[in-house]
């Protein structure tokens, strides 16, 4: 014979769900339906088992909530009028401080150009007595080109010194047109 003992299992067949536990699984047997699966009652469990009032909503107030509550004022002064007075022009004087630090007004607007700021010398005019009256509706004005108008390439004869880069037709003018003008390449005499 072997020493080795066989454990039979016998299916319960009361309440299958709390396996092994006779007593409670009688005590659950008329709270179970018979349609509900064994996985199914593993998951959502037994109805009935904590309260057979199935309408009924859980309590919002625990026993901590209850036993351990905050103290209710009394509706008397605890402290005086002048204490709460101070602590009052405290907090709105730290409280104007705090935002000062952390709103501080902007600063003011300066409406200048980049020209402005960066070029903002003092100029004085220097002012030079002429040395010919000078007419400035009729005359040329003196510039770097009108200056050096003899140096310049691919300019045409010029008639007066003081307007060279008139228009000058003397090359696509015809030769039996001129009359008293001179040709073009001879010398003109002013």
């Amino acid at each position: 014979m072997s020493d080795t003992v066989s454990i039979i299992r016998h299916s319960n067949n009361g309440g299958k769900t709390l396996l092994d536990n006779w007593v409670e699984e009688r005590q659950s047997a008329p709270f179970e339906d018979p349609s509900v699966s064994i996985p199914q009652l593993h998951k959502f469990g037994h109805r009935g088992v904590l309260t057979t009032d199935f309408e009924a909503e859980p309590e919002k107030l625990t026993t901590v909530r209850h036993s351990y509550r905050s103290p209710e004022p009394l509706g008397i002064r605890t402290i005086g009028v002048r204490e709460q007075m101070m602590r009052e022009e405290l907090m709105k004087q730290v409280s104007e401080e705090v935002q000062q630090e952390f709103n501080p007004p902007p600063p003011e607007v300066e409406y200048k150009s980049v020209t402005h700021k960066d070029f903002n010398k003092e100029f004085t005019p220097i002012v030079k007595e002429p040395t010919m009256p000078h007419d400035l509706c009729k005359e040329q004005p003196a510039t770097f080109w009108s200056e050096r108008s003899t140096e310049v390439h691919g300019i045409s004869q010029v008639k007066t010194k003081d307007t060279p880069f008139r228009k000058n037709a003397a090359f696509s003018t015809p030769i039996d047109e001129y009359r008293d003008a001179p040709k073009p390449g001879e010398e003109w005499k002013f």
